[in-house]
């Protein structure tokens, strides 16, 4: 073989490697738009959802007392006192033989509402009291006490109707007073509860930024995994998820959608042109080589 042959496959040989490879590494796809991609592009699939938003006024009261119950809940962990069990034993014993059917629980929650009276009769915000101080009783009684006691006998069952008892009104009192200091604030802030509800939509599938013109998702992705090794999750079953918010006095009822737009426009295939480009002018300098060498 002469010096002229081994140049001129030296010279093609880079060429020939290329071509090789061409096709693997670029591949048009029907299925998505007859769009070209090569191995490295990056796909993914955006999913569409159809949401509509709904509000409706809730209770301002009911919502600040449990909102603000939990956040002084800390602050207030007072056990019950000696002076109010001892009180607490003989009342409970008399009313109990009366109404020997009452639960613990019962029990505890009547003689706690009889000390919230009292207690918002002179307290700093009444309305925040007759909101908060029944919550706590019914809360502590609740923690306290049983709501199926009502066959035990009344003495065993009036020293946990007593200690619950006592324990909520040494509660009540905490709870009422800290809960006075937001409880203007909360009412100007809590007003609607709102439910945003989605159903799927579909998607679309971008490939390097672009939408791709598919006309069937997942056919589209099992052509991109089948020729150019990308794989992607379409997931496009219709469903509903729902999410509930609370909303401030002044944020209005309002609905919103959200649609994904899929035109596009396939990009023209000008890999090929570039490959036979390249070998053309390949051609060429080998052949201004051949001639000069001739010379």
């Amino acid at each position: 073989m002469n010096s002229k042959t081994l140049r001129f496959l030296a010279a093609a040989a880079p060429l020939a490697a290329m071509l090789a490879i061409a096709p693997a590494a670029h591949a048009e796809l029907e299925k998505c738009g007859g769009i070209f991609l090569s191995a490295d592009a990056s796909c993914e699939f955006h999913k569409a959802e159809d949401c509509t938003e709904t509000c409706k006024t809730v209770s301002v009261d009911e919502s600040c007392t449990a909102m603000l119950y939990t956040m002084c809940d800390s602050n207030c962990s007072m056990t019950e006192t000696t002076d109010c069990t001892q009180t607490c034993a003989p009342t409970c014993q008399t009313e109990c033989t009366a109404t020997p059917m009452q639960t613990s629980d019962d029990i505890c929650r009547s003689d706690c509402m009889s000390d919230c009276n009292t207690k918002c009769d002179s307290a700093a915000s009444p309305e925040c009291c007759k909101h908060a101080c029944p919550y706590t009783c019914n809360k502590q009684c609740e923690d306290k006490c049983h709501d199926d006691d009502q066959m035990t006998d009344c003495a065993p069952k009036c020293t946990t109707a007593c200690t619950g008892s006592c324990t909520s009104k040494s509660n009540t009192q905490c709870q009422v007073d800290c809960q006075t200091t937001q409880w203007e604030q909360c009412k100007t802030t809590t007003r609607q509860e709102c439910t945003k509800s989605c159903t799927d939509k579909g998607g679309a599938i971008v490939c390097n930024g672009e939408f791709v013109d598919a006309s069937d998702l997942k056919d589209c992705a099992d052509e991109l995994a089948s020729a150019v090794s990308i794989d992607i999750n379409v997931d496009v079953d219709v469903n509903a998820t729902v999410k509930t918010v609370t909303k401030k006095a002044d944020d209005a009822a309002k609905t919103t959608k959200t649609s994904v737009s899929c035109a596009f426009a396939p990009s023209t295939p000008a890999k090929g042109g570039l490959w036979f480009a390249a070998l053309l002018g390949g051609s060429l300098f080998l052949r201004r080589r051949k001639n000069r060498d001739a010379r």
